[in-house]
């Protein structure tokens, strides 16, 4: 009799041909037995597909093949979900790659019975070579902590679903599904999980490899980085209806600061044109509404003192000079998009 099924990882494909062998080698001699793989082709035009099904062929009791449309990386993780039979889910984008050891550590960090287990990242060229570890949490050490027990357990962790092992139950009992259509589509989830699991354990392992591309969406600079707004309503939305996290608001406040200023840097690769101009504009309504008193810039967030600086600046008006500043200051590498 096969063993239950322990952990699923989730691989949204789409034409990642050039990295896709390396993503699944690093999947195939995991030392544990009871996992599986869920490989969502998401509609590729390039050989992606024929990558995938042969490693579902080569190693049945591993990989499970499925396509569908076109539907983006929301639509293809929720499609992974429905298949998944694991207790626990891990996300893997197909241009990045695990370590070998990574399922036999977070098996056994399941000990701590814990809902959520983030473990850190190192980040990696796009040849591989190593650029620089990131933490799980920029705030606390190594531990299992419950939500009530950090004042900013969220807002200071990594808002990647990649870096995280969840109970499967969270999304089902839930209802949580990844937002289709928009970017930033981690963070509309992160803080829902985190509000729903009794416990969230930290391990310093850099145990997932992002690789940075230039054409990855974080390198991809356009209009669409305003998405982050309808993602901020949505987390906003949701805190106001589950009222049980008394520090949702100083959350919210930390990452409308801090995602702002990350707009603002991105901003400075796009070219000039009405539909920007007029995107600054919206991004400064949005502060204005977000901070009716400007003293809760400084007041009810936990984000660097740069940030805040910048951030009053536009809910002062200045958003043209600010964005000015910023862009300067990308130009000098003080700010890193």
């Amino acid at each position: 009799m096969p063993a239950q099924i322990s952990i699923s990882i989730i691989v949204p494909i789409y034409n990642v041909e050039p990295y896709l062998n390396e993503c699944l080698e690093s999947l195939v001699n995991q030392n544990i037995n009871n996992y599986e793989v869920i490989l969502v082709n998401d509609g590729s035009t390039d050989n992606s597909p024929d990558i995938a099904k042969n490693f579902s062929v080569l190693h049945p009791d591993i990989f499970k093949f499925f396509t569908k449309e076109n539907g983006g990386l929301s639509d293809a993780r929720n499609y992974g979900l429905d298949k998944a039979q694991g207790e626990f889910i891990a996300f893997l984008d197909s241009d990045d790659y695990v370590s070998p050891n990574m399922l036999s550590i977070l098996h056994n960090a399941t000990q701590y019975k814990a809902d959520i287990i983030c473990f850190g990242m190192s980040e990696v060229s796009e040849n591989g070579a190593y650029l620089r570890g990131i933490p799980a949490n920029s705030k606390i050490s190594s531990g299992t902590y419950t939500l009530s027990e950090c004042d900013n357990l969220i807002s200071s962790s990594l808002p990647n679903a990649c870096n995280k092992l969840f109970k499967k139950a969270l999304f089902t009992a839930n209802s949580i599904i990844f937002p289709k259509g928009l970017w930033y589509e981690d963070l509309a989830v992160i803080p829902q999980l985190f509000y729903f699991a009794n416990k969230i354990t930290y391990i310093e392992d850099e145990l997932y490899f992002y690789r940075k591309r230039e054409g990855a969406i974080t390198k991809t600079f356009s209009l669409k980085v305003m998405d982050i707004y309808p993602i901020l309503t949505k987390i906003s939305d949701f805190f106001e209806t589950h009222t049980k996290y008394k520090n949702a608001q100083h959350e919210l406040n930390t990452w409308y600061i801090n995602l702002t200023s990350i707009t603002l840097a991105r901003f400075s690769a796009v070219t000039n044109t009405k539909e920007k101009k007029s995107a600054l504009k919206e991004l400064e309504i949005e502060i204005k509404n977000r901070f009716p008193n400007p003293l809760n810039i400084f007041n009810c967030s936990y984000s660097k003192p740069q940030y805040k600086i910048f951030v009053l600046l536009v809910r002062l008006g200045l958003t043209k000079l600010t964005a000015i500043a910023i862009k300067k200051l990308v130009k000098m590498k003080v700010i890193k998009i």
